[in-house]
């Protein structure tokens, strides 16, 4: 949820904080609550990290980057440091070992699951935001990157996922200090990825940073989010976004119903079963004005969207919560690793959710 560490603490700890009031209709659904949750082993950091890159290599997962302040809290006036280590995990393994390294230390970048291997791309570190974008793939317990094409400019808190062949980025921030989110849309097709990023047309709504993306398989979802607005006085603050939209390769975008809530950071690609999408946890207002320091666990709500019918069901609690998550599809359901537990803590807690193995991707 940490942007650089004043946008963290005003989305956190002052606007987790700028609530905005929104109305959206909700309903509860009983079967859709009944979801699987276990742990996986933690990773081996004692910090954890908000926002790896997460995903699979043949049946290995991957975890690698992420920022954390691992020396003092972020309200003690702590660094944060962006890491490059990548874990592998494999499907009988009991502890995550160390594979190799980034080209560079990165978090907050677009990290989507492809046929062989993991395409990364943008992101952050100390030195600003990130343009470059690679193909990671674990052959044989060792690392292997290849060169992709940049991306159109630097992205890091952007959102992204997966349709069919083609990865989709939307939004983001081009650097540290912006104070306009992007409305940029891109696309990369993950078999000829040397054609480089396609701009696309933007959705009908504000740009943002650090919504939620998710894939049913044909659509590209795009969930709430953060834009900035003008501050009285000067400089501008973060709108908490509680709007929603689809879109479709062959006729564009369509806007969908609102969310009950805004849900920024929440786990993405949101995991998807049959017609519904979850969002799990991320920034929904509910704490504005409380400090940090106060040790204000995230949210554990899950809302599920029904594709179907154009509505948002309750879905019942996460038993953590979490912001700054990304998932991956790995061995029948659905893995969290990591993230934001509270403004600026982190946990090396990994989470698997089973929602239904016969019907998800």
């Amino acid at each position: 949820m940490d942007m650089n560490e004043a946008t963290h603490s005003q989305l956190v700890g002052g606007a987790l904080l700028a609530a905005m009031c929104v109305t959206g209709s909700v309903s509860a659904a009983g079967d859709l609550s009944d979801l699987g949750w276990r742990q996986l082993p933690p990773l081996p950091d004692p910090c954890g990290f908000a926002s790896p890159f997460v995903g699979t290599s043949g049946d290995v997962l991957l975890v690698g980057g992420g920022a954390n302040f691992p020396e003092r809290q972020l309200w003690e006036g702590g660094k944060k440091i962006w890491h490059d280590t990548v874990y592998a995990l494999g499907p009988e393994d009991r502890h995550w070992r160390e594979v190799g390294h980034f080209p560079s230390p990165r978090a907050y970048g677009l990290s989507i699951p492809v046929k062989g291997g993991i395409i990364c791309a943008g992101g952050s570190n100390a030195e600003g935001h990130l343009q470059d974008a690679f193909h990671l793939r674990l052959v044989e317990d060792r690392l292997e990157m290849t060169d992709l094409p940049n991306l159109p400019n630097p992205v890091a808190m952007g959102a992204s996922a997966l349709v069919g062949s083609t990865v989709y980025l939307a939004g983001g921030l081009e650097s540290p200090d912006s104070t306009e989110a992007l409305s940029t849309f891109y696309a990369l097709d993950a078999e000829d990825p040397e054609a480089g990023w396609k701009p696309l047309p933007s959705w009908p709504g504000p740009g943002r940073s650090q919504a939620v993306a998710a894939s049913d398989g044909r659509y590209f979802y795009l969930f709430s989010g953060g834009s900035f607005v003008p501050k009285s006085g000067g400089g501008a603050e973060m709108k908490l976004l509680s709007d929603a939209y689809r879109y479709a390769p062959d006729t564009g975008w369509e806007k969908l119903a609102d969310l009950p809530h805004p849900a920024l950071a929440a786990a993405s690609p949101a995991p998807t079963e049959a017609s519904f999408i979850f969002l799990i946890g991320g920034v929904d207002g509910t704490q504005a004005a409380r400090p940090p320091q106060e040790f204000v666990q995230a949210p554990q709500h899950i809302i599920a969207y029904s594709v179907l019918e154009n509505r948002w069901i309750k879905a019942g609690d996460a038993p953590v919560g979490r912001v700054c998550v990304s998932t991956a599809w790995w061995k029948g359901a659905w893995v969290l690793p990591s993230g934001e537990r509270s403004a600026g803590v982190r946990s090396p807690e990994v989470w698997r959710l089973s929602i239904s193995e016969s019907k998800a991707p």
